[in-house]
C-alpha cells in the first residue's frame, strides 16, 4: 500500500511567494497602463487627423466642378428615366 503525502510548506512561505506574484501583477498592470497611454494618444491623434481628411476631402468633392456636373447629370438621367416610365405607362392605358 503507497501512501502520498503532500509536501509540508509553512503558511508564511506561502504567503510571502502569494505576496511575491501578486506584486508582480501590480507591476505588469501599471507598466501595461502605461504603454496603453501611449497607444491611446496615437490612436487618438490618428482618429483626428483622419476625420480632418475625411472632412477636407468631402468638402472638396463637393465643392469640384466635375462633381457638380456629375450630380446634374445624374438628376437628368433619373428625371429623363422617369420621364420615360410616366410615357410607357401613358401609352398602356390609352
Amino acid at each position: 500500500m503507497e501512501t502520498v503525502y503532500e509536501k509540508y510548506r509553512p503558511a508564511h512561505e506561502v504567503l510571502i511567494e502569494y505576496y511575491s506574484y501578486d506584486d508582480l501583477r501590480r507591476i505588469l498592470r501599471i507598466e501595461w497602463e502605461e504603454e496603453d497611454k501611449k497607444f491611446k494618444i496615437q490612436c487618438d491623434k490618428l482618429y483626428a487627423e483622419y476625420e480632418k481628411a475625411y472632412a477636407n476631402e468631402q468638402r472638396r468633392e463637393q465643392n469640384s466642378k466635375s462633381a457638380r456636373i456629375a450630380k446634374k447629370l445624374e438628376t437628368m438621367r433619373m428625371t429623363d428615366e422617369l420621364v420615360n416610365k410616366i410615357k410607357l405607362r401613358n401609352e398602356r392605358h390609352n
